[in-house]
């Protein structure tokens, strides 16, 4: 375990340090912060203090802190909250052992590299799988295209969502801004749009984790158990904050890699094809159809389907002005992660490539046995650590409507997961039904939508050019 965290830690840190210096979190500036009543304020002077990132915390370290922290009757030893000068919660802990120990200060909301962790586990899911059947329906040419011009419409209504929130702050949710700018109704139609997108999503994940570990172990694990287990596991879940999901984030984003990787060295390992990189089989530039082009169309799309979340994770930042560079690290990773799966998925499998790639490996002939029983338990991880995320905007909507009184959170989320379970046992293929309504979704959630509200927003300091 401590090997693992250790690596896990030299991944952030590794990451921290390639950013661009934009990402970085500054130096919380040295003023009165808002601190509860009953304790003497907290005084940092800007030439002494340094901060780094922490996976987790912002830390600031203060020479001769003995001087400047103050409470009755004395130097603090137990956790303060208090509100940092950018609107981040965050909280003091410092020792009392040593009068002249560094403060650290532990933010409450996520770090841009959490943002970014949250971002690409949103992005990152079961669409990714398909991309080497949509390249089959639309050709090397127009499908590359196509993903490419997915990748940055997307990236840049989500900036725009970004920026309405920025000249909002009141505003916390995708339903907040359609509401904001076109009032109630249109809230109401934005809320079952989007909700069903995300009940879909979250249907097919609970679906995927109890088919792949039933397939692994179908004397120990029953579909049945594996629902009541992934659902349950969710209301817990459902309560932690999402700087703590973005451990479950890297969680997903390391399995839907090693998913990538996994589909690679099958390539590599298999002599003859159908399925090997060393023998491929013939592929199209071309669409052979026009139905077939406008079907890919829906799968290009579909990988990218997290605006509904997006405003949540914009929301839960320490730095909201990191934004910006947050998507365009989350979406570039993204964008090579689908066209890599695709590329390699096209190369092997040709015009016998199966709707999931995956699928497609598992059962071909030729492969080792421990590569079939390595994906099936990817696919079961997989869902765990995107459900909660998938969750999220649903569970907001839930509280604001019911109360967030903590006995009134824990039916909601017991509500939501109970619905999911249902859901999943009654309708074993409604998975399917909702992924083909989710590709057709994303067209009005994440492009259409977005581009609308900012016109709204910023009609008058938008040029003829732009608004076009």
């Amino acid at each position: 375990m401590n090997n693992f965290a250790s690596s896990v830690q030299r991944s952030v840190d590794f990451l921290s340090k390639s950013f661009d210096s934009k990402l970085a979190s500054p130096l919380l500036r040295g003023r009165h912060e808002s601190i509860p009543d009953d304790l003497d304020t907290i005084l940092v002077p800007d030439e002494n203090a340094t901060l780094h990132s922490d996976y987790g915390s912002t830390i600031l370290n203060v020479p001769g802190v003995s001087d400047h922290a103050h409470a009755h009757g004395g130097i603090f030893s137990d956790t303060l909250s208090i509100t940092s000068a950018h609107g981040g919660d965050i909280r003091i802990i410092k020792s009392n052992d040593d009068p002249e120990s560094i403060i650290k200060v532990v933010s409450l909301k996520s770090t841009p590299v959490q943002t970014i962790f949250n971002s690409i586990n949103v992005l990152i899911g079961l669409g990714i799988l398909s991309i080497p059947l949509a390249l089959h329906l639309s050709g090397w040419i127009l499908g590359v295209a196509c993903l490419t011009f997915a990748a940055l419409s997307t990236k840049q209504t989500a900036v725009l969502l970004g920026r309405i929130l920025q000249r909002y702050p009141h505003l916390g949710t995708y339903q907040d801004i359609g509401i904001h700018c076109f009032g109630q109704k249109i809230g109401f139609v934005i809320l079952i749009i989007f909700t069903l997108d995300l009940l879909g999503a979250g249907i097919s994940m609970i679906l995927l984790f109890s088919d792949s570990l039933n397939a692994l172990a179908p004397e120990t694990f029953s579909k049945f158990s594996l629902k009541v287990f992934i659902t349950s596991l969710l209301v817990v879940l459902n309560f932690l904050p999402l700087r703590l999901l973005s451990f479950l984030s890297l969680l997903g984003i390391l399995c839907t890699t090693a998913t990538c990787v996994t589909i690679g060295v099958a390539g590599l390992l298999k002599d003859g094809s159908p399925g090997s990189l060393l023998h491929p089989l013939p592929t199209n530039l071309y669409p052979k159809s026009l139905i077939d082009f406008f079907f890919a169309l829906g799968l290009y799309m579909a990988p990218w389907g997290g605006h509904a979340t997006f405003p949540e994770i914009y929301k839960d930042q320490l730095e909201p002005r990191t934004y910006g560079g947050c998507m365009n690290v989350s979406f570039s990773f993204s964008y090579l992660m689908d066209l890599t799966t695709g590329v390699l998925g096209f190369i092997m499998f040709g015009e016998l490539v199966d709707d999931e790639i995956t699928k497609n490996i598992l059962t071909t002939e030729g492969y080792p046995t421990w590569m079939s029983t390595l994906i099936v338990a990817l696919m079961g991880i997989l869902p765990i650590s995107k459900l909660p995320l998938i969750c999220r905007p649903i569970t907001t909507i839930m509280d604001s409507r019911f109360g967030h009184s903590h006995s009134q959170k824990l039916i909601n989320r017991v509500g939501l997961s109970i619905f999911y379970f249902l859901a999943a046992t009654l309708l074993t293929d409604f998975g399917k039904v909702m992924s083909l309504l989710g590709s057709l979704i994303c067209f009005t959630v994440c492009l259409t939508l977005p581009c609308l509200y900012y016109l709204h927003v910023f009609n008058d300091e938008l040029s003829g050019r732009e608004k076009a």
